[in-house]
């Protein structure tokens, strides 16, 4: 009996293998599965119904992020998603008129303070130390007003759970799930957090994000990262990290932040999505009732500054108390160009432990501990990278290792990808497809990040180009991307720790 349970599974299986790959792609069809809906501001709805379990995946996404700065507030971005949680008019706080008072008693010290610091070339210093002072004492009078955690525990109070956020490059989001009866209580919070945001504690909250970034910079060759990114992209925003500058971070102001708000986070530059138990009519009515009635803002304005060409290599050298590394990078185009899915191929066939670069460094040669290749488009912008770290205590470089990966990028020059290589990526690209629409958390994610970008419909859409890729494209593309005159190159050597005396 239990052979012939066996059995069974087993003829099932195969089955499920022998099932062509388009069938699987129609019965997951996300047109089939997503309702989407424009309220009159130009917030975007995206629903998808699923009544497995009575809980309701809740994001809001808005177009904003790094790229979306400028020099003098690198950052804000990051730090402004920060301060989304420190409360409203009503959340965070006791007594808004009292601490209101007392903001604005804080504002005019710390306008003074950094005029004194920052538009003069030789501030009182003692003037400043003495103003900060007073700082200091009304933040900590502030502090008898102030509800600690005010919207987690609000959630929390209500079945709420992973209450996130993150900032990226070009996106950032909100992140709560709940039980399906409690969307509206996600809609209110969400709307009085658009309308009425404060940035009570900036100047403490300033120190936090601070303090993250001087975390960052204790890894070992963070700041040779940080310089090799700049130095790769010479125009374009990229070239500084989401947590931004430091020197601009100590000299952000409140109002930066206010006006950042007002320009950003507007209905009309966001996109709400919910997923699980829903009534997509319900939820648009609700939508209607608290996204609708927040005006629409002017539609702010896409990134003026892209990268230009690139005519000749650049190389960094560095040291840093960090293992010895070679990074290659190469531009490529953003988002949307035709040849994005031919990058999504090469690193399918680069990266990963079963990917040629590991195999040929690591397993074959045994010259490195590690070996990437993979990348792509942004929104604005793209880059494709390659590195290793060598096994420098077997007297192996970095500098061989770039020798070594020019090698493998000459072989998708100059010969043809196998049949097996370019259909083991286009099955782990499906697989991968398919694991995303069975997660609720995951498929809001790339719903709302989608919509922000090329559209939640290119999802299906890239699976498609991608399993169009030929072994044709990889050559002709690695052909024309990657050269010398296109990468820039960062070697990182160790540098031995200095002893004390």
């Amino acid at each position: 009996m239990k052979r012939f349970k066996r059995l069974v599974l087993l003829l099932a299986l195969l089955f499920i293998i022998s099932v062509p790959s388009s069938l699987f792609s129609q019965a997951l069809n996300l047109e089939d599965q997503v309702m989407e809906y424009t309220l009159d501001n130009g917030l975007k709805l995206l629903m998808v119904e699923r009544h497995e379990v009575p809980r309701v995946v809740c994001h809001i996404y808005y177009r904003v992020g790094g790229v979306y700065e400028r020099p003098g507030i690198t950052g804000i971005s990051h730090f402004h998603e920060h301060m989304m949680f420190k409360g409203t008019k009503v959340m965070g706080v006791t007594d808004f008129e009292k601490d209101d008072a007392i903001n604005q008693e804080i504002e005019e010290v710390m306008s003074r303070i950094y005029r004194e610091k920052y538009w003069k070339k030789d501030g009182d210093m003692a003037k400043v130390k003495a103003l900060q002072a007073k700082a200091d004492s009304l933040m900590q009078a502030e502090k008898q007003y102030i509800i600690k955690d005010d919207l987690w525990e609000f959630y929390m109070k209500n079945g709420g759970t992973g209450l996130n956020a993150s900032t990226g490059q070009e996106i950032t989001g909100y992140y709560v799930t709940l039980p399906s009866n409690k969307v509206e209580l996600q809609m209110w919070l969400e709307t009085d957090r658009m309308m009425h945001p404060y940035f009570r504690e900036f100047y403490s909250e300033k120190e936090v994000v601070r303090e993250e970034r001087r975390l960052g910079e204790n890894r070992p060759g963070y700041f040779f990262q940080e310089q090799l990114n700049a130095t790769f992209f010479a125009a374009s925003p990229y070239s500084w990290g989401v947590i931004g500058w430091d020197v601009d971070l100590q000299k952000l102001t409140r109002q930066d932040m206010i006006d950042y708000n007002r320009k950003y986070y507007v209905p009309n530059n966001a996109v709400a999505v919910y997923v699980g138990d829903i009534n997509p009519e319900e939820i648009i009515a609700m939508a209607k009732q608290y996204f609708g009635r927040i005006p629409k803002g002017p539609d702010p304005e896409p990134v003026r500054t892209t990268e230009p060409k690139q005519y000749c290599e650049k190389r960094l050298y560095g040291e840093a108390e960090a293992p010895p590394s070679v990074t290659i990078m190469y531009h490529v185009p953003p988002d949307g160009h035709a040849d994005d899915a031919v990058f999504s191929v090469i690193s399918g066939i680069m990266n990963g432990n079963t990917g040629r670069l590991y195999k040929k460094l690591v397993k074959e040669k045994g010259i490195a501990i590690d070996a990437y290749g993979y990348g792509g488009g942004m929104a604005y912008a793209g880059q494709f990278s390659f590195g290793s770290r060598p096994k420098s205590a077997e007297g192996h470089t970095p500098e061989e290792l770039e020798q070594a990966i020019y090698e493998e990028i000459e072989l998708l020059k100059n010969e043809l990808v196998s049949d097996y290589e370019l259909q083991k990526v286009k099955n782990r690209a499906e697989s991968s497809f398919i694991r995303g629409l069975g997660s609720t958390a995951r498929l809001a994610s790339q719903l709302g990040r989608n919509e922000l970008g090329l559209g939640w419909r290119d999802i299906q859409n890239s699976l498609e180009r991608l399993k169009a890729v030929t072994a044709e494209d990889v050559m002709r593309v690695a052909k024309a991307y990657f050269v010398k005159d296109n990468r820039t190159v960062g070697i990182l050597v160790r540098k031995e720790k200095t002893k004390s005396m």
